[in-house]
Parts: C-alpha cells; sequence; structure tokens
C-alpha cells in the first residue's frame, strides 16, 4: 500500500533532483522511497564512505605515524587554554 507524505525542501534541492530523477528515468517519489529503504535497512550495512579527495585521504595517516612530542601547535593549544 502506498502512502501520500509532504515534505519542506529547498527549491533548489527540488529542482536539482527533478533534474536527476528525469536523466535517471525515475521519480523523486521512487528516488525517495529508494532512500528511506536504503537507510532504514537492517539486511545491508548503508555505505558511509566519504566521498572525493577527502575519503582519499581517509585512513592514510596512522597514529603511530604521528610524533606529537614536537608539535608546536600542541604546545600553543595547551598554553592557550590553560
Amino acid at each position: 500500500m502506498d502512502s501520500k507524505l509532504t515534505l519542506k525542501i529547498d527549491d533548489g534541492v527540488i529542482k536539482s533532483a527533478k533534474k536527476f530523477a528525469k536523466l535517471n528515468n525515475t521519480s523523486l517519489s521512487k528516488m525517495t522511497e529508494s532512500y528511506f529503504r536504503t537507510i532504514t535497512s537492517k539486511s545491508t550495512e548503508v555505505d558511509r564512505t566519504i566521498p572525493g579527495i577527502v575519503g582519499e585521504l581517509a585512513g592514510l595517516l596512522k597514529e603511530e605515524d604521528i610524533d606529537y612530542s614536537n608539535s608546536s601547535h600542541i604546545d600553543y593549544l595547551e598554553e592557550k587554554y590553560k
């Protein structure tokens, strides 16, 4: 059974979403339903990766690679927040 849902969304977002839906031969309703189904699904884990360059860099620096003993910024922060 389908139900009707009313949402308040920024006009610009709606316009962009409509263009995206048209390019992908779907409707806003189907896109929204798919999104809600994905984020509420218990059987599949939601992809929470960070997109773009930040995602590519995330995890490259390991805790053991950081030398805190020679950090002037840490000294600055410790002095600032005494």
